[in-house]
């Protein structure tokens, strides 16, 4: 039976619905790791500026009807490991031929244990930009990020032959990926038929490297 828990919080705040903030987070528990590092901690705060709320933005109120700055660092843990690695066991096999009357059980090397087991760990860097024009017709968003995996679970460095047993996979690599996104949407209506007729057209952009 697999096992798990988590803890899930928000709190959001907004201010003259220009000024808004966010911070959530996970605790998240797996048996699958040592006891000392079953539980992870995942924060996450976000802010965002909407601009064109500002009294200096007065005069474009006629076109422009939405300009928001935005940025977020968020961390999430990936706990999908394989159950025990942490306990050095002993593998019980059968042989491959009758020996007697039946197939003979026999114990092998013990596997190795890895040198640490925990929560593999992404966190992502975002800036962004969200701006509506033209009674809301024509919408752009932006993004930009950078994450960052550490712990990621995957094999060791290779080990000797001769040592007689496999290489145990552990949190023994680190993952950087940059890109961004973009999107663009006109959205309108017309009467066709004499009904309503509304329609969207969304075009997206995008480039990332790890």
């Amino acid at each position: 039976v697999y096992k798990y828990g988590g803890l899930v919080g928000r709190l959001n705040y907004v201010y003259a619905g220009k000024y808004m903030a966010e911070f959530s987070f996970r605790y998240d528990g797996s048996y699958k790791t040592a006891p000392d590092k079953r539980w992870g901690f995942f924060p996450a705060v976000s802010a965002g500026w909407r601009i064109s709320e500002e009294p200096f933005m007065k005069s474009t109120r006629n076109w422009l009807d939405n300009l928001k700055v935005r940025a977020s660092v968020g961390s999430l843990g990936n706990g999908n490991v394989s159950p025990y690695l942490y306990l050095s066991t002993i593998p019980i096999k059968k042989t491959s031929v009758i020996l007697g009357d039946a197939l003979q059980t026999y114990a092998t090397t013990p596997n190795i244990v890895p040198n640490s087991l925990t929560w593999e760990k992404s966190t992502t860097y975002d800036i962004g930009l969200d701006v509506d024009i033209l009674s809301n017709r024509l919408s752009m968003v932006f993004d930009y990020y950078q994450r960052y995996t550490t712990d990621m679970y995957t094999v060791g460095p290779t080990l000797p032959a001769v040592l007689g047993a496999a290489t145990p996979k552990g949190n023994n690599a680190e993952m950087k990926t940059k890109g961004w996104e973009l999107s663009i949407m006109w959205r309108d209506n017309f009467i066709l038929a004499n009904k309503p007729f509304n329609y969207s057209v969304k075009a997206m952009l995008w480039d990332s490297r790890t």
